[in-house]
């Protein structure tokens, strides 16, 4: 009562405002008793909040994309006709003057303003602690409309809604933090007494609230912001990654539906048990236990109702804000937003099928196979689905609990030396790699000190190039190598025109001078990797999107890093880094590894083509027969033109190949056979070693005349035959 009397007066004092600045208003007959005029502007102000609470939602619901095209100028529009709509409902004649459209437009902004500032200081406005557990009803019924891609009613909706939300949080935070803002808290406590609002919430806990209110998508947002630690201050990284757990769960009601509608059979029926508490609750989904039929105890994590819905609408309504931003604000396309918004959406999208988490499970856990220090929960395929994933229950704490760690006896640079072992291994050799290892989905079971990965609702690709030029990234880096870095992050950016190669090397030299050589504070790998994208960025550069992914899972897996072995200097964690990386190396570099790597597909490729290599050398001993060349050119023929090129680099490369392993063996054969063996071997021995060496060095000399003579004589006989 007491809100909806102090909302009534602030309507009537912007009313009386009004009705006796703006040139042209003015209320007939003209009131001479305060009495009446009070109660005149009181009834007034009563009609206007419910005109504004009412119409205003459903204007900029009908126009939602407008209202975000014309940047807000919709909301003026809708406070304009409330006006002149209210100047039609009042209990008295309303004088409009000579140009009846711009007073009403005149008093509207006006008031519009006023009440806004009044609605700020008393807190009127207040944003509240709002349970969302439960998903309106309306979601469902909305995301059955078959609008293909866009859903213009959603999208629409999901846009006013966020206008509303982002707008009454920023003014909590904005007016709070003013020398306002004493007044409002003490209106606050007035006005909600019963009612739960965000008195005594930090700036910082009142974005993470409303990224929690805004809905899913935001909370992915916070969750991804809140894992580049490096660029985040303290107070922000340990409030943003409450996201990662502190999530509403969901009714049980809610979960029953939708294994019944998954498994065709309600949970009592599929499980021989299932826990209705959610042991977990995250913003895509939440966790129960449950035991198989045949006694296993297992984790069943059911996706949040209604959830792909309103993904689809906020992903749509963000693009079209960024869209707009680039279209408008030029200088901003430099930044690459369109590129990681379009990667942030597809991740948050991948995410929601569950039938690509038990995917990733799986070959991460059969890539993972060879480290006996790491686990991934195993997947159960008969009890999975799309909304639905059923996987084995494990036991652990966050990495990053050092507590825990140090009471389960465990050593933490241990486990954040292992950790990093595994990721790197995912990155850089298998390609496939958990690209959000952020602490909530990396445990350690304090038991046996295994490492267990989970949510792999998210995953990154590499090619094989890939990863090679990330390997000699950060080798470049560990030796402060800044030509080498230079040319490896331009290699592995988007094609572009126009930057100044030099001097992009010189701020890449300047930036690792900085960070490595003449630091004066512990800075970070993760610090260093993005100022070279920001580097990147100024220079016209942007990163290709599959590295982006890559560069994130190895920045937070060194936050994991510093979090268990303190604050260690980025020279430290830059050696940690390349002692992993030449370990790996040196498992990877096996006569086995190679052999079933390269030589076993290379004799595939070899037998595969034999029947080919048949048919061409028959046909091309039957035109030296004829006397004609081996490669006829057919000057009608594109594509014959592109054969002929490509037969030519093949056969290009194919010599220069072959000419480096010759010279190779003929270096080899000399070497060998001036180095002196007597008293290092055996006689029998060395007669062997120097009969290999011999042979070695006639067969390469002679080998090698015989390409230089064939070369030569091609090299004569073509233009005769021109």
């Amino acid at each position: 009562m007491t809100y909806f009397l102090i909302r009534i007066v602030v309507n009537a004092l912007a009313a009386a405002v009004v009705m006796n600045v703006v040139p042209g208003l003015q209320i007939l007959p003209y009131y001479s008793n305060p009495l009446a005029g009070a109660l005149l502007y009181i009834v007034i102000g009563l009609i206007f909040e419910i005109l504004h609470a009412f119409i205003r939602p459903v204007l900029i619901f009908l126009t939602g994309r407008l209202y975000v095209w014309s940047m807000g100028l919709v909301a003026l529009a809708a406070d304009t006709f409330i006006f002149l709509f209210l100047s039609y409902l009042a209990p008295t004649e309303w004088q409009i003057g000579w140009i009846r459209l711009l007073s009403a437009i005149l008093g509207a902004m006006l008031m519009g303003l006023i009440v806004m500032t009044l609605e700020a200081i008393t807190g009127l406005d207040s944003p509240h602690l709002m349970d969302n557990s439960r998903s309106p009803f309306y979601w469902r019924w909305l995301g059955m409309l078959p609008t293909g891609r866009r859903n213009r009613i959603v999208e629409n909706l999901r846009t006013q809604q966020m206008v509303s939300t982002i707008r009454r949080y920023s003014v909590d935070i904005v007016i709070g933090i003013s020398p306002l803002g004493g007044v409002r808290r003490a209106f606050q406590r007035l006005i909600f007494r019963r009612r739960p609002v965000l008195i005594d919430q930090t700036p910082i806990a009142k974005i993470r609230l409303m990224l929690q209110e805004l809905g899913p998508t935001f909370v992915k947002f916070g969750q991804m912001v809140a894992g580049r630690s490096e660029a985040l201050p303290a107070a922000w990284q340990v409030e943003l990654e409450q996201l990662q757990d502190d999530v509403a769960p969901f009714p049980f009601a809610e979960v029953q539906k939708i294994i019944q509608r998954e498994l065709g059979q309600p949970p009592e029926a599929v499980f021989a048990a299932f826990d209705p508490k959610p042991l977990a609750a995250a913003s895509t989904a939440q966790v129960h236990r449950a035991i198989l039929p045949d006694g296993e105890s297992v984790v069943v994590k059911v996706r949040r109702p209604n959830i792909e819905v309103t993904v689809k609408g906020d992903l749509n309504v963000m693009q079209d804000v960024l869209n707009l931003v680039e279209q408008r604000v030029r200088w901003s396309r430099q930044f690459g937003m369109s590129a990681l918004f379009q990667e942030f959406a597809e991740n948050v999208l991948t995410e929601l099928d569950f039938a690509n988490e038990a995917y990733n499970a799986r070959l991460l856990s059969y890539n993972m196979r060879k480290f006996p220090f790491v686990d991934v929960p195993q997947i159960y395929g008969a009890f999975s689905a799309k909304r639905v994933l059923t996987q084995e229950h494990v036991k652990g704490v966050k990495i990053s609990d050092a507590a825990a760690l140090d009471a389960a006896g465990l050593d933490r640079e241990e486990t954040a030396v292992n950790f990093f072992h595994a990721l790197l291994q995912q990155v850089l050799f298998d390609g496939f790699f958990h690209a959000d290892p952020h602490p909530g989905n990396v445990w350690v079971n304090t038991e046996t000190g295994h490492i267990i990965f989970l949510d792999m609702g998210l995953m990154g690709y590499l090619a094989l190039e890939d990863r090679f030029a990330l390997g000699e990234l950060i080798w470049a880096l560990q030796d402060r190598d800044a030509q080498s870095v230079t040319r490896v992050l331009t290699a592995i950016c988007r094609p572009s025109r126009g930057y100044d190669y030099a001097a992009l090397q010189r701020d890449i030299e300047r930036l690792i001078n900085h960070n490595l050589l003449f630091a004066t504070s512990s800075s970070s790998l993760t610090e260093m990797m993005t100022g070279l994208i920001t580097l990147l960025l100024q220079h016209g550069l942007q990163l290709r999107r599959e590295f982006t992914l890559a560069i994130k899972a190895i920045g937070q897996g060194e936050s994991i890093m510093r979090a268990l072995m303190g604050d260690q200097p980025m020279d430290y964690i830059l050696d940690v880094s390349y002692t992993q990386l030449k370990e790996l190396l040196r498992e990877q570099l096996t006569a086995e590894n190679i052999l079933d790597h390269a030589g076993k597909p290379l004799l595939r490729e070899v037998i595969g083509r034999l029947p080919a290599l048949q048919a061409a050398a028959t046909s091309l001993l039957d035109d030296f027969q004829k006397g004609q060349l081996a490669f006829q050119l057919n000057t009608g023929s594109i594509d014959q033109r592109a054969n002929v090129i490509q037969a030519a680099l093949e056969l290009g490369i194919r010599r220069v190949v072959l000419s480096v392993l010759l010279v190779g063996l003929l270096l080899g054969s000399t070497l060998t056979l001036l180095t002196p063996f007597e008293g290092k071997v055996g006689e029998l021995e060395a007669q062997i070693i120097r009969l290999a060496a011999e042979s070695g060095f006639v067969i390469s000399t002679v080998l090698i005349i015989v390409l230089l003579a064939y070369t030569l004589w091609q090299t004569i006989r073509k233009p005769t035959s021109a």
